[in-house]
């Protein structure tokens, strides 16, 4: 089950199969139970219009290569490791955030069997743009951890 081939067999609720990361896994990073939230992986789908990798190259891909990213990809890898703060988001989302002239902000959501967090969407804002949203995990001494390499404890059995 380790070969690439057989993680384009996972999909999310929606039959839209996960993005591997640059190492060939599945996980892009990892909230952990000191954060304040139920722990698992960072996922994200190919998605569509309205969600994952595809809606952030649509909606954000330019907005993110004038602030230094390639690609919506390059992106989610970078803040799904790196994250330094968690913030509520609107309804049953959280805002996982980088910080630096700007904020570079996953939005995530938690499936409902608690499996994974599911990247739906992201983009570069104002540091104004989530002060106001309630903290949930504040990090910025420690780094979050980073994903498994080659896919290791990934399970088809809970897709």
């Amino acid at each position: 089950m380790s070969s690439k081939k057989n993680y384009r067999l996972a999909t999310d609720e929606n039959g839209s199969p996960f993005v591997l990361n640059s190492k060939g896994s599945i996980d892009f990073g990892y909230i952990t139970e000191e954060m304040n939230l139920p722990p698992a992986p960072i996922r994200i789908a190919e998605g569509d219009d309205n969600y994952g990798l595809r809606h952030i190259e649509l909606r954000h891909g330019d907005q993110l290569r004038n602030n230094g990213f390639r690609s919506a990809y390059e992106f989610v890898e970078y803040v799904s490791g790196n994250f330094t703060e968690i913030r509520e988001g609107i309804g049953d989302t959280y805002l996982l955030e980088v910080h630096n002239d700007h904020n570079d902000t996953l939005f995530v959501k938690l499936v409902r069997d608690f499996c994974y967090w599911k990247v739906i969407s992201g983009g570069v804002f104002k540091l104004s743009y989530s002060k106001k949203k309630k903290e949930i995990y504040s990090g910025s001494d420690n780094r979050p951890p980073q994903p498994a390499p080659d896919g290791e404890g990934f399970s088809l059995s809970k897709m």
